[in-house]
This record gives structure tokens, sequence and C-alpha cells, in this order.
């Protein structure tokens, strides 16, 4: 695989505000840093398949986590090139499960979800039985000391989401921050995935809302639990029951809530 991404794209851009505080009965103009927002263009075998809004870093990693999430491919040998430049990004596969659709999906930075509510390839395998993966809710409480630890990004503009993976000793196996929640969640995938980890066996954290799509992701690679400092949706928790993943939402201070199989965990 080859690409052609710039890693020296700014995440952040300075712009002017006027800054108003009624607590304080003041109003000034200052400079503050905002998330950038790209957009990104992703042709397969030639034909145009999706249109991001994206944070343009980890453009490789987002690309083969969408891919891998979304079950357009299996394994990175499916790829025989991958180059991305300019706000386009070509992938040619050896073999396509997927149409090319009539016009493409809009990837949005508001929700991560696509134009279509439809996945293009339909329903997502279910997490693999019998639930052999045991975690320690510590696990789950420093996954989110990592989400906040980490989010340098977030910190500066507050316009950003997090995503992590963990094994289940705890180790940080891939970290990313993006405008979209859908996006960081496929970028540590695609990290994750590209570095050989077996992703049956980890725990992916977000601070995002846990719907049906962040769910039938993680589900498509074999995720086993996904935790989030934010709620679910009915949806994402019917999504986890059919799919037979753990899921756990509103994990804060020493608290979480598990909404499916807490038999992967250890409290």
């Amino acid at each position: 695989m080859e690409s052609g991404e710039t890693p020296s794209q700014q995440f952040t851009a300075e712009v002017d505000i006027l800054k108003v505080d009624f607590m304080k009965g003041s109003i000034e103009t200052v400079k503050d840093e905002v998330a950038v927002e790209r957009k990104l263009e992703l042709y397969i075998n030639g034909k145009i398949y999706a249109v991001f809004s994206i944070s343009p870093l980890q453009i490789r990693e987002l690309i083969i986590g969408h891919l891998l999430t979304e079950g357009v491919i299996e394994s990175l040998d499916e790829i025989e090139s991958l180059d991305a430049f300019g706000g386009r990004a070509h992938v040619h596969l050896k073999k396509t499960r997927i149409d090319s659709p009539v016009k493409p999906r809009l990837i949005f930075a508001a929700c991560g979800g696509a134009e279509s509510l439809q996945r293009p390839l339909g329903k997502p395998r279910r997490v693999e039985e019998p639930l052999g993966l045991k975690l320690d809710s510590q696990v789950i409480f420093r996954a989110v000391e990592v989400l906040n630890s980490r989010a340098s990004t977030f910190r500066r503009t507050g316009g950003t989401h997090a995503s992590t993976l963990l094994d289940r000793d705890g180790r940080v196996l891939a970290f990313s921050e993006d405008i979209g929640r859908h996006n960081a969640v496929d970028k540590v995938v695609g990290r994750a995935f590209m570095d050989g980890v077996n992703l049956k066996e980890t725990l992916l954290a977000s601070t995002g809302r846990l719907t049906s799509e962040i769910v039938l992701k993680a589900a498509q690679v074999g995720i086993p639990v996904v935790t989030s400092i934010s709620a679910p949706t009915d949806r994402g928790v019917n999504a986890a029951k059919e799919t037979g993943l753990t899921l756990i939402g509103f994990v804060r201070g020493r608290k979480f809530n598990v909404y499916t199989y807490p038999e992967r965990l250890m409290i």
C-alpha cells in the first residue's frame, strides 16, 4: 500500500473571536483555536464511494478502518494500493463486495452517519461465542482515563471526539481524535489492524453516543466490548443484543451502566 498523505497538515486553526463573559462583565477580542474540518473523497476501483468530513490526520488509518468496519474488506491483503492526497483517496481492491452506489455516501461530521441509514453490505457478523473475553472493571475506568488524558485537541478546541482501543490488561493499542465520532472509531480500528492486533481481545472506548452504527462497526471486526462516557440509544442497545456485544455507557467517576452481556465483566 502507498499513501501520499501529508502528516504535517494542521489539526487546529486560529481564529479571532469576541469573548463575552457576563459573570465578569467583560467583552474582549481574543484569539482562539478551533478544530479543522476537511472533506475527503474516497474512490474504490476508480468509482466514488463516499465523501467524509474529517480531521485531516491519520487518513490511511481512517480509510482502512472504515473499509473494515463497513465490511468492504476483511484483510489488508485485499488492498492492492492506497493513495491519499489533496482531499482525495484512491483505493484499488483485488475484489470488491459492493456495487458502486449511484451517488456517494455522505459521512457527516455532525453525526458521523451516512446519508443513507442502510449499511452497504447489510448485517454484520455476530461477535464470536462463547463469551471468552473477561475484563476487569478497572480496564473500563482506565479506558476513560486514556480518553481524557490524550485528547489534547479536544482540550484546546472542544470540537473533537476521541476513541481508543485497549487490550484486556489495559494497554493502549490505538488512540485517535476526529471531528466525527465514527471517524475516530474507524481510525483506531485501522491503526490496530495495521499493527496486527487481534481485535477479538480488545475493548473499544469512545466519547460519543453509542448508536447502532458504532455498535455495528465494532461487531463487524469482532470487537466484543464497547464503552463510552456518553449514552447509548435504543437501537444501539438492540444492535448490541443482536450481535452479542457487551455495551457499557455513562462511564463516569467510578460508575458505569452495563446494557448487554455483563458476563464479560469481572465486577
